[in-house]
């Protein structure tokens, strides 16, 4: 880390693994404008996933940038993930699509009925071309799982379901209550299962090309289960 303080003048400054060691990493081809800014955006995360664990490895900080480091890790681990099941999800052809676009909404009027007023609304659909539907991420986790895409254990769909919801947390209005913020919802627990969960998907045979250059992951967390 001193090598990257500019008045250290270092003459060789620390750097992660390279981007095209990244694009190298994974199984999505680099064949078309979407796969090569997927793989370009994944590349620049997985750097700055490597430049967090530098920051957690060697920096003596404050419990609440602590705190705050493992949710950037977090936010950008998710990220990461989503777009790996963007692809995936696209690429397997389970990606939801539809063949009916809504062109237009009927609302009645509005109806009295024992204190309570209601009123019904119609949608009108049409039969256009088949195209691609929004999905959340919620969505994407749970057909990941349905349709077996990854051959990954059955146990981190819960903890990916955790995750997502620590991830949403980038809302820094969402929680319950004046003690559901960022300091009492994220800590060694939370950033320990990000570690695996990333390294478990990342070195699936449906993702990888090279476990190797995500071994770091699975490094930072089995040496902070010794120093726990």
């Amino acid at each position: 880390m001193e090598t990257l303080i500019k008045k250290n003048e270092a003459p060789k400054r620390w750097y992660p693994q390279s981007v095209e060691a990244y694009k190298s990493g994974i199984k999505i081809p680099y064949n078309t404008p979407e796969n090569k800014r997927l793989n370009s955006n994944f590349a620049y995360s997985m750097q700055y996933i490597e430049y967090i664990e530098k920051q957690l490895d060697e920096l003596k900080l404050s419990d609440v940038l602590l705190t705050m480091l493992y949710k950037s890790y977090i936010v950008t681990g998710m990220g990461i993930i989503e777009m790996l099941f963007v692809y995936l999800l696209k690429e397997t052809g389970f990606w939801n699509k539809t063949e009916w676009e809504e062109c237009a909404t009927y609302v009645s009027n509005p109806k009295d009925d024992s204190g309570i007023t209601t009123k019904v609304e119609s949608k009108l659909y049409k039969k256009v071309p088949p195209y691609e539907m929004r999905m959340d991420l919620d969505s994407m986790i749970k057909k990941i799982e349905k349709k077996h895409i990854l051959t990954i254990d059955h146990n981190v769909f819960p903890a990916l379901k955790k995750l997502r919801e620590l991830r949403n947390r980038v809302h820094l209005q969402a929680g319950e209550g004046a003690y559901d913020h960022d300091y009492n919802s994220i800590g060694f627990e939370e950033i320990q299962m990000m570690r695996h969960i990333l390294y478990a998907i990342l070195t699936t045979p449906e993702i990888c090309n090279n476990a190797a250059k995500f071994e770091f992951i699975n490094l930072c967390f089995t040496k902070r289960l010794r120093v726990e």
